[in-house]
């Protein structure tokens, strides 16, 4: 959920909790059951909020004296629909979270499912070239790229695929032949030196 949507949400919850606190606190003054429900609720919470500060004080022996009914009312019809209007909103915090990461592993599956899908179709592509003699040896990853999702055998400046490769003609050049026993002709070891005019 987004901060303004969180923000108008817990806006609302608020406005709506003062109906809610005044209706509870009417129901509490004309229903039996429910006005010593807040009284027995009031009444808890106001002993425990004396002893914690009593003991923070080292006060050990100490005599607490109830609330009347009509502030024990009062208050326990407050706290039933702060209770109320505080579940409301951390349900809707909660769904709102469980719908975030059910939606990043729907993204994620939708993401793995892809990068599968574009594995075999490269398998796919290498075993047709192969059937053209081209084969994929030794590619290298370029630097700076760091595969998360892509299963490669082999890390990163060593081979991983395969490099296109042609196979190399069988035709070969024919090697001319020097016949044998027969010396280029070299200048003659004793030339007869020219004589003057």
């Amino acid at each position: 959920m987004s901060g303004i949507a969180l923000k108008l949400t817990s806006l609302l919850v608020r406005t709506v909790a003062k109906p809610i606190a005044t209706a509870i606190k009417t129901q509490a003054k004309d229903h039996e059951k429910f006005r010593k429900t807040c009284i027995k609720i009031a009444q808890t919470i106001h002993h425990t909020d004396l002893r914690l500060r009593m003991s923070l004080l080292n006060e050990k022996k100490i005599k607490i004296r109830p609330l009347n009914d009509n502030k024990a009312i009062e208050n326990g019809a407050t706290f039933i629909s702060e209770f109320f209007i505080f579940s409301v909103a951390g349900s809707l915090i909660f769904y709102e979270s469980y719908r975030s990461r059910k939606k990043a592993s729907d993204e994620r599956d939708a993401l793995s499912d892809d990068i599968a899908a574009l594995q075999s179709e490269i398998e796919y592509i290498k075993d047709k070239l192969d059937t053209y003699n081209i084969k994929l040896d030794d590619y290298i990853l370029p630097e700076g790229i760091k595969p998360k999702y892509i299963d490669l055998s082999k890390k990163k400046g060593q081979p991983v695929k395969e490099e296109i490769k042609v196979e190399e003609s069988t035709v070969k050049e024919p090697k001319v032949k020097e016949p044998k026993g027969k010396e280029p002709p070299l200048e003659s070891k004793d030339p007869v030196k020219a004589q003057p005019a």
